[in-house]
């Protein structure tokens, strides 16, 4: 029987230690979700219910599924094991390729899943009634039964011939069509597994097939840009046209109009008049990147594309007009983005610049409101000049900021640009670039810029040294700070004080200086041992966190202009860092690829944790709930929970050789609530303390309390309203077979007697007939411990810890059922205790509500014994308790007169 315990404990260890090795977290942060994420290079499938369309797109390991009529987001389905590389969908089942398996989802859940045998990857997929055909990079057509999961055939290409994509022709039954890269085609037969038909050589290799309305009629795109119709029945060419580059995407309208749309490379999409056999429109730029997927609606004037810049759009076309209007699109960074900033009036939105020099708004609870700030009308412009829309957008944002305070007057964000002289304005409210442009009077580059905190003024930061101070309204120049005393090179750090009387500056010249805005005179230098990198002001508590060329941050309280806390630990440079909402933390990351927590009151790292892609920037949510950060080579968002909002998590120092845990980035699905990850991980922080000595008083002249939870005096001072509350509102049912007689232990506590169980049938037959007075006693194991710490010498400190063991209602009942005698000997003893508790300066907090509800139960009594040394008593405690406040009060005042001189010097 121990053995088998054994085996089980060691078991449990052994399962408990992989799930520890699973958690996903550190000790603050825990993966939450990703957003900003739309497509990617996977071409996405559209399927429709009745009047209603649905569009499925692929975002890495997980697929996304929206509705086009509204284009909002329905769900996301559960991350796979691999990048997903292929998607098709069959009724309201939505199937992924990933790696060597196909996956089945019904509503974004895995259902079914076949393969996972083989060193191989799926690239396209397509359902035939109860089979997956999946053509692999291993050139083989691979077959499943779905039904049984098993693989029902497979087909093997030779050297000759590389498959690239596949299709199923319309009525052709059991026929797959296999294109390749040697520009020819095969049709096979998957039930008999031959080849029927091989067709001539195309003139380039084919890169993607598509059905058009006519049976039989199959377009055929070429890397050389050319389309062909071809009928595959009587194995002849009906037509061909050609485009720029190579052909990416094909779809048929199937409306009254006889239009055909191809995509190329470049983000073009060609419209074809198949009536007339010409172009009659070429849609330049209506994507950054490669077009990946092109669709018409069944019956309507609707045109559906994606690219793998991360958008999806929808085209509609007006009636006799071959030039189509944009109608609805969802879309984010197609780079990855270089600053964000949470703002608006509810603060669950997230500004955020791109590399792809575009300035977008992401909410983090509806994926719907999300939208890039327009930069006027781009689209034509890039039309009429011929280049892209990316040629005419701005500069790259290299920073910017954001005020809420005249949100509704005028434009509230304000942007500099790279190698550029001039500030641009841009009004949230509208969506769109503002009136002004804020050129720096000595022409040379704004590096950085900030909104006074009053949103009338906006500071540009040049590379001169000089800051000029511009009026948002108006985008009239107000005053410049520069002189002898101003910075001798770039600006790196702008900020406003909360009552817009004094602006910071920070400089490469390792300096940081305190102006008054109203004389742009410098009031203060600060001297640093290197040139600033960046500043972050926090308006609260008016501290100043500083970063230097020297991978330390450095904390400055302006009220006495000195640096009070320094933090080190990044082995690189320092990308991003700010402020908690509360200011206790410091949250830094640096191309060590590690993000770390400093706690301000203590100076130590808290949290530190590493991620494979390095984080270029970061912000905290206003309520504290998350931490949002932007990664290279990622172009979305990801927000991180902050555990502490939720769960007891010990903010401990960090020691500096501490192995930081690398920790996968939110996944587009979200993190799901586990609560024996949080119970293995609580098991896992408990291990981590190293066990300490308590002691239960650090001096004998400190008052302390007791360890016992606060509702154990709270609920016993309250307990007649407690007891009236959860009074049963009918009176219990007695069990059908309840036991005659429970032999009991006197006292509050439930205990059976069960010392009779021992005794022989003699020794019971011999004692039943003599009658025990001992039983009669009625004293409880509370009122032997007041009697023994009596005698002990008035120590009661076992009579104590057993009562800290007790209920309120438990501590109730005793004090209500004392044996009363002559001299009230009980009712002396607890006051005895009640003076030791007081001059022992223990267990404080128990000590006052024991005696409270004494005094309720036992007023009567005392009062009716004047004679009795219980008013003697209960005089010395009164003094004893009166000394001990006198004490305490005496230092609460000496403290808060130390604290207001302090602060009005």
């Amino acid at each position: 029987m121990s053995n088998d315990t054994t085996i089980d404990v060691k078991k449990r260890r052994v399962e408990n230690s992989d799930k520890k090795k699973s958690v996903n977290h550190s000790r603050i942060y825990q993966p939450f979700r990703a957003i900003g994420y739309v497509t990617n290079e996977i071409p996405y499938v559209i399927n429709n219910f009745g009047n209603e369309y649905f569009l499925t797109t692929c975002v890495g390991s997980s697929f996304q599924t929206y509705n086009l009529g509204k284009m909002n987001l329905l769900f996301v389905s559960t991350p796979t094991e691999k990048p997903i590389t292929a998607l098709t969908t069959y009724r309201k089942l939505v199937y992924a390729a990933a790696g060597n398996q196909v996956i089945g989802y019904k509503r974004g859940k895995e259902v079914s899943r076949v393969g996972g045998n083989g060193n191989f990857n799926i690239i396209q997929i397509i359902i035939l009634g109860a089979y997956i055909a999946a053509l692999c990079d291993d050139n083989t057509l691979k077959l499943w039964d779905t039904n049984t999961g098993d693989l029902y055939t497979e087909i093997e290409f030779g050297e000759e011939f590389t498959a690239t994509c596949i299709l199923h022709p319309s009525t052709y039954l059991n026929k797959i069509l296999v294109a390749s890269t040697q520009g020819t085609m095969q049709i096979w037969n998957i039930r008999t597994n031959r080849m029927i038909h091989q067709f001539r050589y195309m003139g380039s290799a084919i890169t993607c097939l598509a059905q058009s309305p006519v049976v039989d009629v199959i377009a055929i795109g070429l890397l050389d840009g050319t389309v062909i119709l071809y009928n595959i029945k009587a194995d002849e060419k009906i037509d061909s046209v050609r485009q720029d580059d190579r052909v990416t995407a094909i779809t048929f309208r199937t409306d009254e109009e006889q239009v055909m749309a191809t995509g190329n490379m470049h983000g073009d999409v060609a419209l074809w008049d198949l009536s007339e056999r010409r172009l009659v429109h070429i849609m330049k730029n209506a994507h950054d990147g490669y077009i990946t997927s092109l669709t018409f609606l069944h019956n309507q004037p609707i045109l559906v594309t994606a690219a793998n810049d991360n958008s999806v759009k929808q085209w509609i076309f007006e009636k006799h007009n071959a030039v189509p209007n944009p109608f609805k699109s969802r879309s984010g960074h197609h780079a990855p983005p270089s600053k964000i900033k949470y703002f608006g009036e509810n603060m669950k939105t997230i500004l955020s610049s791109g590399r792809d020099h575009s300035l977008r708004s992401f909410s983090t609870i509806r994926d719907a409101q999300n939208f890039e700030f327009s930069q006027g009308h781009l689209a034509k412009k890039a039309k009429r000049r011929g280049v892209s829309m990316d040629d005419l957008k701005l500069p790259q944002i290299i920073d910017f900021d954001v005020n809420n305070a005249k949100v509704k007057e005028w434009d509230n964000i304000i942007t500099c640009h790279a190698n550029d002289n001039a500030c641009r304005t841009w009004s949230s409210k509208l969506k769109k670039l503002g009136e002004h442009l804020l050129i720096s009077k000595d022409k040379t580059a704004v590096k950085t810029t900030c909104i006074s905190s009053c949103g009338n003024f906006g500071f540009l930061g040049c590379a001169s040294g000089a800051v000029d101070m511009y009026n948002m309204q108006s985008g009239l120049h107000r005053k410049t700070f520069s002189g002898e005393d101003g910075h001798k090179k770039p600006i790196t750090g702008l900020t406003t004080d909360t009552i817009n009387r004094y602006l910071i500056t920070a400089s490469v010249d390792k300096t940081i200086k305190i102006w008054e805005i109203k004389t742009a005179k410098v009031l203060h230098t600060i001297d640093l041992e290197s040139p600033v990198v960046s500043i972050r002001y926090h308006m609260d508590n008016d501290l100043l966190a500083v970063v230097c060329d020297d991978l330390g941050i450095r904390v400055i309280d302006l009220e006495t202009k000195k640096i009070v806390r320094e933090f080190w630990g990044h082995r690189n440079r320092i990308t991003d860092f700010t402020f908690s909402p509360d200011s206790r933390w410091i949250i830094s990351a640096s191309l060590d690829s590690t993000v770390r927590t400093w706690d301000l009151p203590t100076g130590a790292m808290i949290d530190i944790f590493r991620v494979e892609d390095i984080v270029t920037c970061l912000a905290f949510s206003p309520d504290g709930d998350f931490l949002a950060t932007g990664h290279v080579d990622n172009v979305g968002i990801f927000l991180w929970a902050n555990r502490t909002q939720y769960s007891n998590v010990s903010l401990r120092n960090i020691p500096e050789d501490y192995d930081a845990k690398l920790l996968a980035l939110p996944s587009l699905a979200g993190s799901e609530d586990d609560s024996e990850s949080e119970e293995d991980d609580d098991e896992d922080s408990e291990a981590d303390v190293q066990i300490e000595n308590t002691v239960e008083q650090l001096t004998d002249k400190m008052i302390t309390l007791s360890m016992e939870p606060r509702a154990k005096w709270q609920n016993l001072l309250h307990l007649d309203t407690i007891k009236m509350r959860n009074k049963p509102k009918e009176a219990p049912k007695l069990p059908e077979k309840a036991p005659f007689f429970l032999p009991t232990l006197p006292g509050a506590k439930a205990q059976f007697d069960l010392s009779s169980a021992t005794k022989t049938n003699e020794e019971d037959d011999m004692n039943s007939r003599e009658l025990d007075f001992a039983q009669l006693s009625t004293d409880t194991e509370y009122s032997k411990l007041l009697r023994a710490g009596h005698e002990a010498d008035k120590k009661y400190q076992q009579f104590v810890d057993y009562s800290k063991s007790l209920s309120p209602s438990a501590i109730d009942l005793e004090l209500r059922t004392f044996s009363i005698d002559a001299e009230l000997s009980l009712l002396n003893y607890f006051l005895e205790a009640i003076l030791y508790m007081l001059s022992t300066r223990k267990n404080f907090e128990l000590a006052q509500a024991w005696l409270s509800v004494f005094l309720n139960i036992h007023g009567d009594l005392i009062v009716s014994n004047p004679t009795n040394d219980l008013h003697n008593k209960l005089k010395l405690i009164l003094d004893t308790q009166q000394n001990e406040f006198g004490r305490l009060s005496e230092q609460i005042h000496y403290s808060l007169c130390l604290i207001d001189f302090a602060r009005r010097t």
